[in-house]
C-alpha cells in the first residue's frame, strides 16, 4: 500500500513524513524501500527496534542509520524521538478530524491547514534570520520561477517593489543565459520552483552559485544534492499529502514562505515598515477618492 493508496484514510501527514516525502526523488531503491515503511507505519517505528525495522524492510542496519541520516538526524534513535514527538499531537488532531464535517469546501479548507501547519514546523528560524540579513544587503535580487510558480514570483516582486527593493523577476527558462552570466558575489538569487532537480533550473543554479551569488530556495523536494549549493532552504508540505491533491495547488505553500520572509523584513527593517505604511496610506486615500466620486 503506497501512500498514494492510503490518502483517504489519512488525516494529518507529520512534518517528519512530509520531509521524507520531499526528498523521496533523492533516495536510493533501498532507501525508498524504508521510506515506504516508515510512511505507512510510523507508530510500529517508534515501538521497534533498529533490528526489528531492518526485518521488516529487508535492509540492513546500516542502511536504516545511513537513511536517518540522510534526512536530517543523527541516526534511528534520534528519528523516533521525532516521530515519538508528533504522536501525542497527531492522536489530538485525528480526535478532531472525526468531527469534521464532509463537502468539499470544509474538505479544502483541512487539507490546506494540515499543509500549512506541516510547513510551517519544517522551516528553521536562524535559517530565516541569515536569509534576511543577506536579502537586505544584497545588490542585486533576481527572482527565479517556472509557469506554475511565477505568479508567486511575481507578487514577491511587488511587495518588494512597494519597500523601494528592485528584484528582478526570472522566468525560467527565458533569458537563463543572460541572466547567469551577470551575477555576481554580490547578488541574492531566489529559487522559488517546486523542485531544482531538473536540468535547466539545476544548472542555472548551480552556474549562478559558481560565480559567487547567494542561493535562497522555495521548494517542495528536498534532497542532500542541493545542500552544497543551496544557502537558505525553505521546503514546504506538497500536495501529494492532502486528500484533495488533485485539484489542489502548491502555490499557497510558497505563498506562506513569501509572506514570512516579507513580514520578518519589514519587522526588522523599521524604514521599510514605514515605507509600506506610507503605501498602504496612498491606497486607501485612493481607494477612497474612487468610492466617492462612484457615489457622487
Amino acid at each position: 500500500m503506497t501512500i498514494e493508496n492510503d490518502r483517504s484514510a489519512q488525516v494529518k501527514v507529520s512534518p517528519v513524513i512530509s520531509k521524507i516525502i520531499s526528498m523521496q526523488a533523492s533516495l536510493t531503491v533501498r532507501e525508498g524501500e524504508i521510506a515506504q515503511y516508515v510512511i505507512q507505519h510510523p507508530d510500529k517505528i517508534i515501538n521497534s527496534t533498529i533490528t526489528t525495522v531492518a526485518k521488516h524492510t529487508g535492509t540492513s542496519e546500516a542502511s536504516i542509520n545511513r537513511f536517518c541520516k540522510k534526512i536530517g538526524y543523527k541516526g534511528f534513535n534520534g528519528f523516533k524521538i521525532a516521530l515519538a514527538q508528533e504522536t501525542f499531537y497527531n492522536t489530538i488532531h485525528a480526535r478532531q478530524a472525526e468531527d469534521q464535517p464532509s463537502g468539499p469546501i470544509p474538505s479544502i479548507m483541512h487539507d490546506y491547514v494540515n499543509m500549512l501547519i506541516s510547513t510551517s514546523a519544517m522551516q528553521d528560524e536562524e535559517v530565516l534570520e541569515n536569509a534576511i540579513s543577506c536579502l537586505q544587503n544584497a545588490e542585486n535580487i533576481y527572482i527565479l520561477s517556472f509557469d506554475n510558480t511565477l505568479m508567486v514570483a511575481q507578487d514577491l516582486q511587488y511587495k518588494f517593489d512597494l519597500v523601494g527593493i528592485h528584484a528582478i523577476d526570472v522566468h525560467m527558462p527565458s533569458n537563463i543565459q543572460t541572466f547567469c552570466s551577470n551575477v555576481s558575489e554580490r547578488d541574492l538569487i531566489i529559487v522559488i520552483v517546486p523542485t531544482i532537480l531538473l536540468k535547466d533550473i539545476y544548472r542555472a543554479v548551480t552556474t549562478c552559485k559558481d560565480r559567487g551569488a547567494h542561493i535562497l530556495a522555495i521548494t517542495s523536494y528536498d534532497s542532500p544534492k542541493l545542500d552544497h549549493i543551496v544557502d537558505f532552504k525553505f521546503v514546504t508540505c506538497d500536495k501529494i499529502t492532502a486528500q484533495n491533491s488533485i485539484g489542489l495547488s502548491n502555490n499557497l505553500m510558497f505563498l506562506y514562505i513569501t509572506d514570512i520572509i516579507y513580514c520578518t523584513l519589514l519587522q526588522k527593517n523599521r524604514n521599510l515598515q514605514q515605507k509600506k505604511l506610507a503605501v498602504d496610506a496612498s491606497l486607501n486615500d485612493q481607494l477612497h477618492i474612487e468610492h466617492y466620486m462612484l457615489e457622487y
